[in-house]
């Protein structure tokens, strides 16, 4: 029997499974091990004794071995490593080994013979695997593990993966792309290999697929100049007030695939020291990236006067000195280095109301259609009148407030605002806006430039002669598409067929 088949026919061995794990990024650290085992044995309803290494392997052939001696040790086990590894294609590799996973589509034998075809090219010899990898995954499955050397175990990883929306596996992608980039000597056995699978599995739409593999070939290559987006919400947590969960998503392609990088319980207190951690780590990922990044915070309306776009990372080289005393060093804002705004929870979470946000938004999108409405002083009083206002004239999908939210009048404006749909909301965090920045704003509305919105914002927050000490911003925006939720609800572990 072939290797390749009898990993989905028979249980597999502890080694397997060991190397499957040591393959999973966050388990490089000791203490996620110990968090791993913890879950796992809560889930079991059972204590264990798993012997604690500093060396990973170690740690983890010890881990194996204990669960190993229960049933459903392994599949708890696992389940608690893809909690810890949110879920990524190294964690839903190493839990297909234990929970039975469906066979792979085809002749067994004529997967078998694709493994010699992809011996020898690794990281060594195809450079671009890394980042041909990431095309084909997606952003919401994150980056070639460094431990995954290999362009079979780069396939096997793809395997797991559910089909995406063009109904092209990412495993075949990745072959018809990797075929494409290396010598013909080596990359045409793949791609008749390829050919031949794909008319075998899908004979009705073979031609079709096979017709799309060529056309997008080679489009990963093209580097993405667009945005990059970080998502950050904070939930406050009713048992106690002071402390919010934090999740962060990133999507840094040219389709939105958000990725979740972390959950986690903190102070509110320490949230600015957090995402400025957060945003140095994107950064480091995102080094080579050509377009600039756009950070949002989903908030409460409690928190939505919040000046986030005022917070501010440490610097990159530490404290420098000159002579004998430190140097008085500047730290810009973050709304100066990045497009930062805010989105609402409360929407997000009342889907009664996503229909008339995705027409507002439909509106903004269609460009000089837009509307911009001002709000007066006090106008948040007369709720009927304003919303009226709001609700029939669909072109509006920008609003500015009279007041901040921390008022009455100003929430009310919001509240409102949000339940016709608008997609953007500005507001002064004290007071109004003035006669200067609305004209800004109408300028954009006008001429239904709304792509320049955020960046018309950013200047208007930081002018020439911006003060070196303390807050500088005094505008806060809604920025609210409703095509990127950051959860996308359906999402799969397990690879699906069409």
């Amino acid at each position: 029997m072939p290797e390749y088949a009898s990993r989905y026919l028979a249980f597999p061995a502890s080694g397997e499974l060991v190397e499957a794990l040591m393959r999973v990024p966050v388990l490089e650290d000791r203490r996620t091990r110990r968090m791993c085992v913890e879950r796992a044995q809560q889930r079991l309803g059972h204590r264990l004794h798993v012997a604690e290494f500093a060396d990973k392997k170690r740690h983890i052939v010890e881990m194996v071995r204990a669960f190993g001696t229960l049933p459903q040790g392994w599949l708890h086990l696992v389940e608690a490593v893809r909690h810890y590894a949110n879920d990524d294609l190294p964690s839903r590799r190493a839990a297909a080994l234990v929970e039975a996973p469906l066979p792979p589509d085809g002749d067994p034998g004529h997967r078998a013979a694709l493994e010699p075809l992809l011996s020898g090219l690794d990281r060594d010899t195809v450079p671009e695997l890394p980042e041909l990898f990431r095309h084909v995954a997606g952003d919401s499955f994150g980056p070639l593990p460094e431990t995954t050397r290999t362009a079979l175990e780069a396939y096997e990883l793809l395997e797991q993966c559910n089909v995406p929306s063009d109904g092209i596996p990412r495993s075949l992608r990745f072959l018809h792309e990797l075929a494409a980039l290396i010598d013909p000597e080596r990359g045409d056995p793949i791609r008749v290999w390829l050919i031949k699978h794909i008319r075998a599995v899908w004979s009705t739409d073979a031609q079709e697929m096979i017709d799309a593999l060529r056309r997008s070939t080679g489009d990963w290559s093209r580097a993405y100049s667009g945005d990059a987006f970080l998502v950050i919400r904070l939930k406050p947590l009713t048992e106690s007030p002071d402390q919010v969960a934090l999740t962060c998503w990133t999507s840094a392609g040219d389709t939105w695939e958000p990725w979740q990088r972390d959950d986690l319980q903190l102070r509110l207190t320490d949230v600015p020291g957090c995402v400025a951690t957060i945003i140095d780590r994107e950064e480091k990922r995102l080094s080579n990236h050509e377009g600039g990044i756009v950070v949002e915070f989903i908030l409460t309306l409690a928190m939505a006067n919040t000046p986030v776009e005022d917070w501010r990372r440490p610097s990159p080289f530490g404290t420098p000195r000159y002579g004998l005393g430190k140097v008085s060093e500047y730290r810009p804002p973050l709304g100066m280095d990045y497009k930062v705004v805010i989105r609402s929870l409360e929407r997000m979470e009342a889907q009664q109301v996503h229909r008339v946000w995705n027409a507002r938004w439909k509106v903004l999108k269609g460009g000089a259609a837009g509307r911009l409405h001002r709000c007066e002083i006090g106008a948040g009083s007369q709720q009927g009148d304003l919303y009226a206002k709001l609700a029939h004239n669909q072109a509006i999908v920008l609003m500015t407030l009279g007041s901040s939210p921390d008022e009455e009048h100003g929430l009310s404006e919001l509240m409102l605002g949000l339940e016709v749909g608008l997609p953007v909301l500005l507001w002064a965090h004290e007071g109004p806006l003035d006669d200067a920045e609305h004209a800004a704003l109408l300028a954009v509305a006008e001429t239904g430039a709304w792509d320049q919105l955020l960046e018309t914002v950013r200047r208007l927050r930081f002018p020439p002669g911006t003060r070196d000490d303390g807050p500088d911003s005094r505008i806060a925006v809604l920025w609210d598409d409703p095509n990127r939720l950051p959860e996308m609800p359906g999402s799969m572990s397990r690879k699906q067929t069409f």
